[in-house]
């Protein structure tokens, strides 16, 4: 008996993995044919301003940045919104009754007073107390909200959207650094779209390493610390392969809450963020999409294959422990509260594709992995294992990973997706980090995960703490 589940799990596995390299060489093959498309289509950054900047139907944007407790990082951050190059936009920020010293900074730093302001309730959010703007000119496009404590980002950033009064708006954090021409990168695609453009995905990379000028990255570094080095390789395969290869048959499975562009409209319609989701951005594009289907209403989802953004990532253990158990609560949440759409055509590529990948090679590969390990542990202890065939299987698997990884980085270097200060460096180390990821990062995620899964599971109550910054490095 024992012998004939040892084979079918070896036969499992070996399905599974298969399975897996096929889909992610499918997502490869598309991310080149997106980007070869994208090289038609869009035109060099200085053609996208001459343009736009020129023209009145460039649409307004609203970047919509809640906060809470964010004292190390804010004055930095709201500069470096505030050297974003785009004619038309506004910068909300929402104060999420933080108790540090994040809105005594911000009313010092940008001469804040309380203006009356007409908030309309457009979606769910805790009340707004106050409304603050600058008595300076050169912050006129700084908006301050301060409301009461939600306890997600979600519910500040409905309050955003009850605030900004702008067609588009751009979801993002306060620890974010935006590349100046982001928005023009963004709203090209929006406006030169044949169908209603609903949302945009824009690439994010670490900050970590990065130097910071006057609130804008001028040298691009692989971070050194090996958990943010680790986060940079996930971060370039999530956007720059997965994201892109599925928004090139328009079934892009989110738009990150790190800077994301959004249909003001259709959010208002499908009810805005979720305040009780632990995955916000994800919920909030399938109900997006699900309202699109119901109304019969065409739609397109893109993916800026350009760095558009700059994040902070979790440096320590605890922070990244925090992160990815609220990660996995919320996949967990989306599996169970958007199982309707699962192989369902009349939600498009979506329904059809993206989630039963999502379902079968993001939730369930962890589960499977650490059955897969408590089983290779019974196995050893009984003197069960065969070797050959575990290490043909491994040997598979990694061989496999280094692929992808030097694919990533053809992708990078033909496309220049990433300014590098030092590209022979920063290559050099993110092939050290793809060669030793499966036996430190990996497994870390994988039991993050499950830990997860299992509050979820035993409904423990879910709290929404954000990652402790350090700050940036700035060059005086």
């Amino acid at each position: 008996m024992w012998l004939t589940i040892y084979y079918i799990f070896c036969y499992v596995i070996f399905a599974y993995s298969l399975v897996i390299m096929m889909s992610y060489l499918f997502l490869v093959i598309q991310s080149f044919r997106a980007q070869k498309k994208l090289d038609i289509e869009i035109p060099p950054d200085e053609t996208i301003k001459y343009v736009m900047q020129g023209s009145p139907l460039t649409p307004g944007v609203s970047i919509i940045a809640p906060a809470y407790n964010e004292e190390v990082t804010i004055i930095d951050n709201v500069y470096s919104m505030m050297q974003i190059d785009y004619p038309n936009y506004e910068i909300i920020v929402v104060n999420d009754e933080s108790t540090d010293r994040t809105m005594e900074l911000l009313v010092s730093e940008f001469s804040l007073v309380e203006v009356p302001y007409d908030v309309a309730m457009k979606v769910p959010s805790k009340p707004i107390k106050r409304v603050l703007k600058s008595t300076e000119e050169r912050f006129s496009k700084l908006v301050v909200v301060d409301k009461a404590h939600g306890g997600r980002k979600s519910d500040g950033s409905n309050a955003g959207i009850n605030v900004c009064n702008n067609k588009y708006f751009v979801c993002t954090d306060v620890d974010c650094i935006v590349e100046p021409m982001a928005l023009y990168r963004m709203m090209w695609l929006v406006v030169n779209s044949h169908e209603p453009m609903i949302g945009v995905s824009a690439t994010m990379l670490m900050s970590n390493g990065c130097v910071v000028e006057n609130g804008r990255v001028t040298e691009a570094n692989v971070p050194n610390s090996p958990l943010p080095m680790f986060q940079q390789l996930e971060y370039m395969r999530s956007f720059l392969i997965g994201k892109l290869g599925w928004s090139a048959i328009n079934a892009l499975p989110n738009i990150s809450g790190g800077f994301g562009l959004f249909d003001t409209d259709v959010v208002v319609k499908s009810g805005g963020y979720d305040p009780t989701s632990m995955a916000e951005d994800v919920d909030m594009l399938l109900r997006m999409v699900t309202y699109m289907k119901n109304s019969g209403h065409s739609f397109r989802l893109a993916q800026v294959p350009k760095v558009c953004c700059w994040t902070e990532g979790p440096s320590t253990l605890k922070a990244l422990f925090r992160q990815r158990i609220r990660w996995a609560r919320g996949l967990f949440e989306i599996v169970s509260h958007h199982r309707k759409m699962f192989l369902n055509p009349h939600y498009g590529p979506i329904g059809a594709f993206t989630l039963p990948y999502i379902f079968t090679f993001e939730f369930i590969a962890p589960m499977l992995e650490f059955g897969g390990f408590l089983f290779m542990l019974w196995l050893l202890l009984i003197g069960g294992i065969n070797w050959d065939t575990a290490f043909i299987i491994f040997g598979m698997i990694y061989l496999f990973t280094l692929l992808m990884t030097f694919c990533l980085l053809l992708f990078d270097y033909t496309t220049r997706a990433v300014p590098w200060r030092n590209k022979k460096r920063s290559y050099a180390k993110l092939i050290f980090a793809s060669l030793i990821e499966p036996f430190i990062y990996h497994p870390l995620i994988s039991l993050f995960s499950n830990y997860g899964y299992w509050q979820f599971i035993t409904k423990k109550t879910a709290v929404w703490k954000p990652v402790q910054r350090r700050g940036i490095n700035k060059k005086r």
